[in-house]
């Protein structure tokens, strides 16, 4: 069983990512996630004494869990062609999670907050290196051991950050997204085609 205090701790910042999510950066205020958690301001502010610092490490927290369970939740296929297209599939889904909208809200506070903007750069680096080794279980070995991999991830997750941005406002089916044909076909072809050997006339 939990302690309490980690208990209470995870409503906490359960109701930070939800405020983030429903009412912006500027919306969620300590006393509407004190709300949402259901606690007392002196049991939140024992927990976490600066509003910002508890909205950072409530989307770190969230998307850590998220990513972690991302990258072990699937059975993936043996079909290297298979294996590329259910990891695009499950990175994609990652830029559909609530964590992804609580980040972008932090994302853009930080833009004139440089207290937020110097606590979220060191946490932001760190739970960047876990997406990078999610992204490298999802795709496994040998896909991930291709020289063109590292290109492959970082442009995966690149475009579909910019491509997640355009559902705030614009409401489709995610998993109809055009972007994911493209998305495959490139890896799909950069990784299953041969690296030249080393030392091979070009």
């Amino acid at each position: 069983m939990q302690p309490r205090s980690t208990i209470t701790q995870g409503r906490i910042l359960d109701a930070a990512v939800t405020a983030l999510v429903e009412h912006g950066y500027a919306g969620a205020s300590t006393l509407r996630i004190q709300e949402i958690a259901g606690v007392s301001r002196g049991r939140l502010l024992h927990h976490f004494p600066s509003r910002d610092d508890l909205l950072v490490a409530a989307v770190q927290y969230l998307a850590s869990a998220r990513v972690d369970a991302m990258a072990h939740a699937v059975k993936w296929p043996a079909s290297p062609k298979k294996r590329i297209s259910a990891a695009i599939d499950a990175m994609w889904s990652t830029y559909q999670q609530d964590y992804f909208w609580a980040a972008t809200e932090l994302w853009m506070g930080a833009r004139h907050n440089e207290q937020i903007r110097s606590v979220l750069a060191n946490e932001e680096r760190a739970l960047y290196q876990k997406i990078r080794a999610a992204a490298d279980s999802m795709f496994g070995t040998p896909l991930n051991e291709h020289p063109s991999y590292t290109d492959v991830r970082e442009l995966l997750n690149t475009s579909m950050r910019g491509v997640a941005l355009t559902y705030s406002f614009d409401r489709r089916p995610p998993g109809r997204d055009p972007h994911l044909r493209v998305w495959k076909k490139y890896a799909t072809e950069t990784l299953l085609t041969p690296a030249p050997e080393v030392g091979a006339d070009s």
